[in-house]
């Protein structure tokens, strides 16, 4: 087993091989967003957690196989949406990764989590099972954006889910999307006000695209999208950035005075 470790745990030992990181992918979610292009599916029937546990373990030997002799310094369950899995899951997996390669005392576990699937006991499952660090995909703090982002859950359902996640990990993130239909500077300012208000010691931020194959994409094609969305006057077209509400360089520059004053 993995044993949960806060910051400043001992270092990996640098004689106990080459150390690499392992991405687990669980690749089920409640619903598809339409922005998303990533490997996840929906399921209407219930999950084998078990058939997945044997699977994930085969694919974990096999891979320790062709490489041998590493040490494990980070670990990331993601997806997909994670935090559907069973504690029990997450605890089995992280046994396989401990049983095939040296795992370093101070390594990572993090675990990405939807706020529609945040419960506390959950979380104290995964602690007890060996992660130490939570990621959730909050993507907006305004209602109407999270509505048209496909998303499942409400700002104040957000919140009150980084809450839960900063009461049972001393490690938490969460992610925004920005750039996103008819959003302005302003109001982009004033939710990065709202998010570092709330974060721990990491945000991530991404700009919204619109990627090939996606319903988002579907809709741009169709000429559907500027009407009913909002989009704005122009798209920068599949798979590149909405250049809508905000340049890079005025983004870095509210996010670094934001910083300064926090």
């Amino acid at each position: 087993m993995i044993d949960p470790v806060a910051p400043g745990a001992a270092l990996a030992d640098p004689d106990a091989g080459p150390q690499f990181g392992v991405y687990v992918h669980w690749p089920f979610c409640l619903s598809k967003c339409p922005y998303c292009d990533f490997n996840s599916h929906v399921r209407r029937a219930p999950i084998d957690d078990q058939r997945f546990v044997r699977a994930f373990t085969a694919e974990i030997a096999s891979t320790a196989a062709r490489v041998p002799d590493h040490t494990v310094s980070t670990i990331f369950f993601g997806g997909g949406t994670p935090s559907l899995m069973q504690p029990a899951t997450v605890g089995a997996i992280l046994d396989a990764i401990a049983r095939h390669w040296n795992v370093a005392p101070d390594v990572e576990v993090t675990l990405e989590a939807n706020p529609t699937s945040v419960e506390a006991a959950r979380f104290r499952g995964y602690r007890a099972a060996g992660v130490n660090r939570v990621s959730l995909g909050v993507q907006a703090l305004d209602d109407r954006a999270l509505a048209e982002l496909g998303r499942l859950h409400t700002a104040r359902e957000a919140l009150e889910a980084v809450h839960i996640a900063q009461s049972a990990f001393e490690r938490t993130s969460f992610d925004l999307i920005y750039a996103r239909p008819q959003q302005t500077p302003q109001e982009w300012e004033n939710e990065l006000r709202r998010a570092i208000a709330e974060a721990g010691e990491h945000l991530s931020l991404y700009q919204l695209t619109v990627e090939a194959e996606t319903p988002f994409a579907a809709l741009h094609a169709a000429g559907k999208a500027r009407g009913e969305f909002g989009y704005g006057a122009q798209w920068a077209g599949q798979g590149a950035p909405l250049a809508r509400a905000m340049p890079a360089a005025e983004l870095v520059a509210t996010l670094a005075a934001e910083l300064e004053r926090a």
